[in-house]
């Protein structure tokens, strides 16, 4: 049984995926380059309810994506749009707007496959199309992503590269395992980012 390909990206997992800094996709969302949605219960808007997937001004949740020094865990969500489009409209109940955290905001599928056909995101050169990688760095992405996001990040760098490492170990039909330095320039990234870096 196949699995379906993923309807949403999280932020960070776009970070990874196009190996560049948080704040540039937070940067094509505010540019309205990529839609950056998240599910709320039923709220009311003057004389409306609405719920469900909705649009997020990511403009408006920029505490959580600073640039340079910490950034905030959550942010204060006061107006949302329709999820297919739409005027802003602020929500007056509850009146105090609802907590929002970054890890409830996701972009669609289909407006991140287009922003990356756009720009040749992820092309390949046809030397490289259709070979198998040497090691399944995708399935140890997603295996890092679930670990940082159930017990957090561990105390260094390198007790994270060795963790890495051990999953490898467990993982690896071939028996063979990607080198700590190897290892170390994938996550480097990922590292900054959640550390607060750029």
């Amino acid at each position: 049984m196949s699995i379906s390909p993923s309807a949403f990206f999280s932020i960070m997992e776009l970070a990874i995926r196009w190996e560049c800094a948080l704040h540039r996709v937070v940067d094509a969302a505010i540019l309205g380059q990529l839609r950056v949605v998240a599910g709320i219960a039923p709220v009311t808007c003057g004389h409306q309810r609405i719920g469900g997937l909705v649009q997020v001004n990511v403009a408006d949740m920029l505490p959580m994506f600073r640039r340079f020094g910490p950034s905030e865990e959550a942010a204060t969500l006061r107006r949302i749009a329709p999820y297919d489009g739409g005027e802003w409209i602020f929500i007056t109940d509850p009146a105090e707007g609802l907590l929002i955290r970054s890890t409830d905001l996701l972009v669609p599928a289909h407006d991140v496959q287009r922003y990356e056909d756009e720009r040749a995101l992820l092309r390949r050169s046809a030397s490289t199309a259709g070979a198998t990688p040497r090691y399944d760095w995708d399935a140890m992405y997603a295996w890092l992503f679930k670990r940082i996001n159930d017990e957090g990040l561990p105390a260094s760098q390198a007790e994270l590269v060795g963790e890495a490492q051990e999953w490898f170990v467990r993982n690896s039909r071939s028996g063979k395992v990607p080198e700590d330095s190897t290892i170390r320039k994938r996550i480097i990234l990922i590292w900054r980012i959640l550390r607060g870096g750029n």
